[in-house]
């Protein structure tokens, strides 16, 4: 995949800044806005994406360069299992089911039932619906009945956030199963702060809390310690991180944060 395609195509003034930042000022803002909003909520999740689900899709064009990079990363072969994790109305789940083949199967794990619908409908027409299935309720109860050879991962902040979903997904991974995340990150305030707050607000309603924006793969690294972030984009708001389930008892983060 050609990395360089994902990096702003202009140089943020910040990035050569050599002052000082002021002490405490990043700890401060990450935890005010941690105390907006102090974890993932279900059901404010399901009202929201009750609401945005009709028009879901005409907000995701800016996101779709990244999207594709992601899912080229992931490095699918014919025959995988793959689990596209809170995947919305099934825009990711069509390229997915063409990427395993025939042969191959894609689950997809979404909280909304409104977003499911759609996402029904959508691999319907485009002649998958015999690959891929929808699950509708939290990642976290995904269980060990079936087993992924890949997990797929767009803009999914909250599952990000929450330990239980992310041990779910590893108990239900095979050996070496590959992860690809891509969504939303917080950069340094001292030098970030506007394009942070335009990061918040542009969030606001597709997630319910902005905790671990600042490194959203953190908790992640227990379970797949290789994981590292291999591009960026949206003038480094957005990042595409990859790596594999080594184990399925979590273990100590290797510190390596990208």
């Amino acid at each position: 995949m050609n990395v360089d395609r994902l990096r702003p195509k202009t140089v943020l003034s910040g990035d050569r800044a050599t002052r000082t930042p002021e002490i405490g000022r990043e700890a401060v803002l990450d935890a005010i806005l941690a105390d907006l909003r102090p974890g993932a909520k279900h059901d404010l999740s399901l009202a929201r994406y009750r609401e945005l689900a009709p028009g879901y899709d005409g907000t995701c064009s800016r996101i779709e360069g990244i999207r594709a990079a992601a899912i080229e990363s992931l490095g699918l072969r014919g025959g995988e299992h793959v689990a596209d994790i809170a995947c919305g109305t099934g825009a990711t789940l069509v390229s997915l089911a063409r990427a395993v083949g025939p042969a191959g199967r894609v689950t997809g794990i979404e909280l909304s039932p409104d977003m499911a619908e759609l996402a029904r409908a959508r691999v319907a027409m485009a002649g998958v619906a015999a690959q891929a299935r929808i699950i509708v309720g939290p990642v976290e109860n995904l269980g060990e009945t079936e087993t992924f050879d890949a997990f797929f991962l767009c803009y999914t902040h909250d599952v990000l956030q929450s330990s239980a979903a992310i041990a779910a997904m590893s108990a239900a991974a095979k050996p070496g199963a590959r992860i690809v995340v891509v969504g939303a990150r917080f950069l340094p305030w001292w030098w970030g702060f506007g394009l942070n707050l335009f990061t918040a607000y542009r969030a606001r309603n597709y997630l319910t809390t902005y905790r671990g924006l600042g490194q959203p793969w953190r908790t992640l690294t227990r379970y797949a310690p290789d994981f590292h972030v291999m591009g960026t984009d949206h003038f480094r708001t957005s990042y595409l991180g990859v790596g594999t389930f080594e184990k399925r008892i979590p273990v100590q983060s290797s510190g390596r944060h990208a």
